[in-house]
């Protein structure tokens, strides 16, 4: 598949949207292993307002990523939602789309990860969602070829991969930094929100291609 129309692309948010929510939980006790324990409720008020958004009109696909991301950020408050909100306003800098393609999905993504940088300062091996995203960015823009559902299969192996290795990592944001390296042998909880990000994105598209 090559393209997502606009209606699918909503399709593909809500989706998404929907199985995150359904993890609060999970997230939750993950979280609670060397954090606060609080990331599932914030991830799940960040993607209930991305559901919201996608039942109201959008122009184009820039403008729906964009409009995802502000809900996310309004909602979930604080550094989560500085931090995942900008994996979808990275697409508030580039022009308008009809559809969604691996080309503009390659921009969103790459600005979205230059602005999570800037905003928080974290890189590779912090054990971060960065862990997660960066490399899933890098698969990405490795991947030449036009086809979403390759491409989404491509940076959730990336992510899970990124996530497997945050258990080798000593923590360096948030309340787990202070456990030092009591923090190793567990994932990050951001890091595996990422991952399933593009896991369900790649769902969708399975499930649009009838290979599920």
């Amino acid at each position: 598949m090559k393209e997502l129309s606009l209606a699918e692309t909503k399709g593909l948010l809500s989706y998404i949207a929907e199985q995150m929510i359904e993890k609060e939980s999970y997230l939750c006790e993950l979280d609670g292993k060397i954090g606060d324990g609080d990331h599932g409720i914030g991830i799940t008020r960040g993607f209930q307002s991305v559901l919201s958004e996608m039942e109201k009109e959008q122009d184009n696909v820039q403008t729906l990523f964009t409009n995802a991301g502000m809900a996310m950020m309004n909602s979930m408050g604080g550094a989560s939602g500085i931090i995942f909100s900008a994996m979808f306003l990275g697409a508030m800098t580039e022009d308008a789309a009809e559809q969604l393609t691996v080309v503009n999905l390659k921009r969103y993504l790459a600005n979205g990860l230059v602005r999570i940088k800037q905003k928080g300062g974290a890189k590779l091996g912090d054990k971060t969602m960065i862990d997660a995203f960066e490399p899933a960015v890098a698969a990405l823009n490795s991947y030449a070829e036009e086809d979403l559902t390759i491409a989404f299969e491509r940076m959730r192996l990336a992510a899970k991969d990124g996530v497997e290795k945050t258990k080798e990592y000593a923590a360096a944001f948030g309340r787990a930094k202070f456990l030092g390296e009591r923090s190793l042998g567990f994932c990050d909880a951001g890091a595996t929100s990422v991952y399933l990000i593009f896991n369900y994105g790649y769902e969708y598209l399975s499930h649009l291609n009838g290979e599920m």
